[in-house]
């Protein structure tokens, strides 16, 4: 099969849905298939064309009929250009199934090419009606129109946990049935087998992910700072629009030089840091899976993190973590006292964490997801027929 994933953001950004598509790419190319990816052309300064780490990379300007004057005459002006354009692309390629990770304007195209070459579209749920930092289906009435419509012509539904895709049902007011299933997402083991050597001084708490308000890093600068735990830092990895504000925050809070600000990370560098901390903490208000709890328990750490969508699908409370109310400061500060001041505990925690984390392997994942492209081809039409 050769699959085409548009992934509503790829390499250079970093995170959870860039890992997962570049990931799930590498293991379909490892299986004897075909992957090539599809994203927005953001910023304008990125090629249109690449190839990363042996994948396919095609950037094109997905615009949208939406948001101000400027976008919505630059719509018009190239919309019909953008659309020949890719599906010029999925020709070449010969695709079979269309693939769309976490839905933004990616999942607009992904549709068009659907209408215009009959080829089955499956749709994965990322958590982008809570997670999305831009709050765009709060905000926006055409996309939340749009992703009514994908829904309606997607031929399967799958999303990153249960929660995720319950979520999904509501909102959009009817079960999926047969069409829908629940995916997790995965992790490469290896990256957290060997020990990684880090400059840090002082043993450290680990917090990573996108300085947005949904990860509620605030509230964990504020628990830090309540909890009375002096001889352990705390190091916030990661960018995003609160960055700023955090730093503000730390400062005001007296926590200069016991929190660590080391802004985007690269992959070693992250790795490294999920193997030298003492245990790993998400505070998140909303959070569909969070893939970081997985590479903490991958590389043997105790996990703190808040009861909030498919985080207890991952982290069993007592096993491999911890779990506490979201948004509760108080219930976050005494488990960070509890996990600093109880190495066994840690040590148990992590232990079960690393045997719990092999159960969600690349290989697994992806598997999952060729059953789910082998049920919407229907078994009926030969590779590469389509387009």
């Amino acid at each position: 099969m050769t699959i085409a994933i548009f992934a509503s953001a790829f390499h250079p950004h970093v995170g959870g849905v860039e890992e997962l598509c570049r990931q799930l790419s590498l293991e379909l190319m490892r299986s004897g298939h075909e992957a090539i990816i599809l994203t927005n052309r953001w910023p304008r300064s990125l090629p249109t064309f690449e190839e990363v780490d042996g994948i396919p990379v095609y950037r094109l300007p997905m615009r949208v009929p939406d948001g101000s004057v400027k976008a919505q005459v630059s719509y018009r002006l190239t919309h019909r250009q953008i659309v020949r354009q890719m599906l010029r692309i999925l020709r070449r390629h010969r695709v079979d199934v269309l693939h769309v990770q976490c839905v933004s304007s990616n999942g607009l195209y992904a549709m068009l090419a659907k209408q215009a070459l009959g080829i089955p579209l499956v749709v994965t749920a990322q958590g982008e009606l809570t997670m999305d930092a831009s709050r765009i289906y709060q905000r926006s009435e055409f996309m939340r129109r749009t992703l009514r419509q994908i829904l309606d012509a997607a031929d399967a539904v799958t999303a990153c946990s249960a929660a995720t895709l319950q979520e999904l049902e509501d909102w959009y007011g009817t079960p999926f049935g047969h069409r829908g299933s629940v995916i997790y997402n995965g992790i490469r083991q290896t990256d957290f087998e060997e020990d990684q050597p880090l400059l840090e001084e002082r043993p450290f708490i680990l917090g990573i992910g996108r300085m947005v308000p949904q990860k509620g890093f605030d509230l964990l600068l504020e628990a830090y700072g309540r909890s009375g735990v002096l001889d352990v830092n705390l190091v916030l990895a990661g960018e995003g629009q609160e960055l700023a504000v955090l730093k503000a925050q730390a400062a005001k809070s007296g926590l200069n030089g016991r929190v660590v600000f080391p802004g985007k990370t690269d992959r070693r560098t992250t790795t490294a840091l999920f193997r030298n901390c003492e245990f790993f903490v998400l505070p998140s208000r909303h959070e569909p899976f969070g893939i970081v709890n997985l590479e903490a328990m991958a590389a043997g750490k105790a996990v703190l993190a808040t009861r909030v969508g498919g985080v207890p699908e991952v982290v069993l409370d007592g096993e491999t973590g911890i779990l506490v109310p979201p948004e509760d400061v108080d219930a976050l500060a005494e488990g960070i006292r509890r996990l600093a001041g109880d190495a066994a505990l840690r040590e148990r925690l992590g232990s079960a964490g690393r045997e719990r984390a092999k159960l969600f392997s690349w290989e697994a994942v992806t598997e999952r997801y060729l059953e789910v492209y082998r049920k919407v081809l229907g078994g009926e039409r030969e590779s590469g027929s389509v387009g």
